[in-house]
């Protein structure tokens, strides 16, 4: 051909691809290869694509200029000569020999080139719709997990919000910092933009936080749930337990099962908390103690009686002895407390006597701090036998296992690790007057507050006597006499906490009120 000034690189930006015409006895006919051309030319021209299989470039092939037309650009790049129709016969047959050996190695050269061209354009193409097909599968993944995920946040939200249990600087902080987290996780699954490393870690983060929404929903419908099984109707209610004082009792039932069997009432408690000072005493009443009930005719019997009529008939018992309003009630009995010390890992009592429990004579309470579980802690609150005060060191033994389950249930490692344990173990065993929106109210305050309680310890003592019963028809039975200044020093350390007046512990153990000093 007339232009020698072809090599590798132009083929390879030409694309050539076109056949070369064989040549007979070594010769070649320059004007049969230019028409060729220029017909491939002019069918190309009619053409949105060039008329023989030219493959699309490659994504990092640059064209030379604006003008997709391989030709006109091979043209103007390599100035094809546009010979004369008639070209002189001299100049074809100056150098025969040379041009046929440049046609031939241009047709291999064409060939091997397109060769590598089609190869390497194949791989790539293939790649690219894998990439392709899998950002589809990844985006439609992505698609999905988002979904669930605004659902499970906006469940998540809904319940804490309606549970408001948290107060509202932690509250404000969580949902800043799982709003933002949300952001992320958005921005990272759904932009195609984003790079690999982001979208996995965005991915993980989103599952994490979805298991974290679907167990933190469970504990809030959970504990409303339960709150709302075991509460009762209440008119003595206080107005807001987070701010003014109030009494409940502990009615701790002697029988095993639900709390709907009914039995005598071996422990007795009056609790009065001041949310204020900070300030809980636990007042404890012997169960054989000598009462009186209104709803009979003002009948005397002994308290642990009164759990053969109901909580109505312990509460009213316990109000006229002690001239005070009783607002709240918790009923238990001995698989209560079985359970709840089982489910929160067990408590520690310090005991002031070794001895063998009669409820578990294999058993050694050693003289100190003993570790129990339930079992152990309700035969330890029960013994009476043992000891030579009798009832006395029996109601002592009751407030410590007490005051031990209020230290463990208010840790908040205690909680958050066995709380669906707590929930399941007292459903159906568990009683009380306190609402669903009380008890939240207390947590909320206890996480707000962080109060430092200061419990105390009183009980009322009295004198031996057997008297006529109402419960046994009027036959003589065992009754603890009242001691009238045990019951009034109770009731004097009762309304000072109501009050708001701080008390003391002396040197001999004794509660008194603090002189203000």
């Amino acid at each position: 051909m007339a232009n020698k000034d072809w090599d590798l690189d132009d083929l390879l930006d030409f694309k050539f691809d076109r056949e070369v015409p064989e040549t007979n006895n070594n010769k070649v006919n320059i004007d049969d290869d230019r028409r060729l051309y220029e017909e491939l030319r002019r069918q190309s021209k009619g053409n949105s694509a060039p008329a023989f299989d030219v493959p699309e470039p490659l994504s990092n092939h640059k064209w030379i200029g604006e003008d997709n037309d391989i030709f006109e650009q091979y043209d103007r790049e390599h100035a094809f000569s546009r010979m004369p129709d008639k070209a002189p016969v001299e100049e074809v047959d100056e150098h025969p020999h040379h041009n046929v050996k440049e046609i031939e190695a241009i047709k291999q050269a064409s060939q091997e080139a397109y060769d590598r061209y089609r190869s390497n354009y194949t791989k790539n193409k293939n790649k690219i719709e894998k990439k392709s097909q899998g950002r589809k599968r990844v985006n439609g993944f992505h698609r999905v997990l988002t979904t669930i995920y605004i659902i499970a946040f906006g469940v998540f939200a809904a319940s804490m919000i309606f549970m408001n249990v948290l107060p509202i600087d932690v509250s404000a902080a969580l949902f800043g910092v799982l709003l933002l987290l949300s952001l992320v996780i958005l921005i990272q699954t759904r932009s195609r933009k984003s790079k690999n490393w982001g979208k996995v870690l965005a991915t993980l983060a989103a599952m994490v936080l979805i298991v974290f929404y679907g167990v933190g929903t469970a504990y809030a419908l959970g504990t409303l749930s339960f709150l709302s099984g075991s509460s009762v109707k209440n008119e003595s209610a206080v107005a807001d337990v987070t701010k003014h004082p109030f009494n409940f009792i502990i009615t701790g039932i002697d029988v095993d099962g639900t709390i709907d069997e009914e039995g005598r009432s071996d422990v007795n408690m009056v609790v009065t908390v001041n949310p204020k000072t900070q300030q809980i005493l636990m007042t404890s009443i012997p169960r054989d103690y000598e009462i009186y009930m209104a709803e009979f005719d003002n009948a005397m019997d002994k308290l642990t009686h009164t759990g053969f009529y109901g909580v109505p008939t312990t509460i009213a018992a316990e109000e006229q002895l002690f001239e005070t309003e009783v607002n709240y009630y918790v009923k238990v009995n001995f698989t209560t407390v079985e359970r709840f010390i089982d489910a929160i890992g067990g408590v520690d009592v310090e005991s002031e006597y070794e001895f063998n429990p009669v409820k578990m004579k294999d058993w050694t309470v050693k003289e100190g701090v003993n570790h129990m579980n339930g079992k152990q802690a309700l035969a330890f609150a029960r013994e009476r036998k043992a000891f030579p005060t009798g009832d006395h060191q029996r109601i002592k033994n009751q407030q410590l296992v007490f005051e031990a389950l209020i230290k463990k249930a208010t840790s908040s490692r205690t909680m958050i690790l066995s709380y669906n344990k707590v929930l399941s173990s007292l459903r159906n065993y568990f009683e009380m007057s306190f609402s669903s929106r009380e008890i939240r109210k207390l947590v909320k305050f206890q996480l707000a507050k962080d109060p430092e309680w200061k419990i105390f310890k009183n009980s009322v003592v009295g004198g031996d006597g057997m008297l006529p019963t109402y419960s046994t028809g009027g036959e003589y039975a065992y009754v603890m006499t009242q001691d009238s200044a045990s019951i009034e020093n109770a009731k004097t350390l009762i309304n000072a906490v109501l009050e708001g007046q701080d008390l003391q512990t002396d040197e001999d153990g004794m509660v008194t009120v603090a002189s203000g000093e």
